[in-house]
């Protein structure tokens, strides 16, 4: 009873030290979406995309991901979608040409729902002022506005595995490299900054892939697999290439209108 005890006084003490980094705020610089020279970004070309599946071995059998980067002349934009009947998550991610996070976009929405919004949950990261800003709309309601206390992120973790193509591909790690940076981690309701190691482990080969890809590891423990351009292709926990999976398809989640990050919240 003690221990348990003390580990619920350690998880809400985390808890409070990771709010009180959350500074509300009455406004925040309102940046322009970013532009090429004040012209709009080009459409670009895809540079790396996936589409994966939960396959047998996963915990949950009915999650769906697609991303997909895009070279958009002077930036590279990363969106994703992942899918599963709990929540759905719509991310857009901006980079400059060094692969470096310039601003990120966040929507969640509550597949059944019966608004015509999807209970949608829409946050965007502001990333070139000097601390990370929070611009946050939830469920319609109005705008609030946070400052996230911490260092610079050069990192941003979403949900989905494919968001982590761009650091990948940014640090470029040989067999048994490994850097460390500071990531924006924006999968749970409360976001933190905190330091990620990134390590490439010996690559191997994966049967369930059919083929030998390359391993890397964050936090130590989150395994994903790429290929030789360095594009997220499965990874540890069961996630695999859509056309490697022979159970059907899980049915599609509601949309709730096309993600607008550009001029939402």
């Amino acid at each position: 009873m003690h221990r348990r005890l003390a580990a619920l006084a350690l998880a809400l003490a985390a808890l409070a030290a990771c709010k009180r980094k959350h500074v509300p705020v009455a406004s925040v610089p309102e940046l322009p979406y970013p532009t090429c020279g004040g012209a709009p970004l080009p459409p670009g070309a895809v540079v790396a995309a996936g589409h994966l599946r939960a396959g047998p071995t996963a915990v949950e059998q009915t999650v769906v991901e697609r991303f997909e980067l895009r070279d958009r002349g002077c930036a590279f934009v990363l969106t994703a979608r992942q899918e599963w009947p709990l929540n759905v998550a719509d991310i857009e991610v901006v980079y400059d040409r060094s692969l470096v996070p310039l601003r990120a976009w966040k929507r969640m929405t509550l597949p059944g729902v019966a608004r015509a919004d999807g209970q949608a949950d829409i946050r965007r990261y502001e990333l070139r002022t000097p601390e990370v800003t929070i611009t946050r709309r939830a469920a319609s309601g109005p705008r609030t506005y946070e400052i996230l206390r911490g260092p610079a992120p050069t990192v941003v973790i979403g949900p989905g595995r494919g968001i982590l193509t761009a650091w990948l591909r940014r640090a470029r790690l040989p067999v048994g490299g490994a850097v460390r940076e500071y990531a924006l981690d924006m999968r749970e309701m409360v976001e933190v900054i905190r330091p990620v190691t990134l390590r490439r482990e010996a690559d191997q080969l994966v049967p369930a892939l059919g083929r030998t890809v390359r391993v890397y590891t964050i936090y130590g423990r989150e395994c994903v697999y790429a290929d030789e351009t360095d594009a997220v292709v499965a990874d540890l926990a069961g996630m695999l290439p859509a056309d490697r999976v022979r159970t059907p398809a899980p049915p599609p989640m509601p949309r709730y209108g096309d993600p607008d990050p550009e001029h939402t919240p």
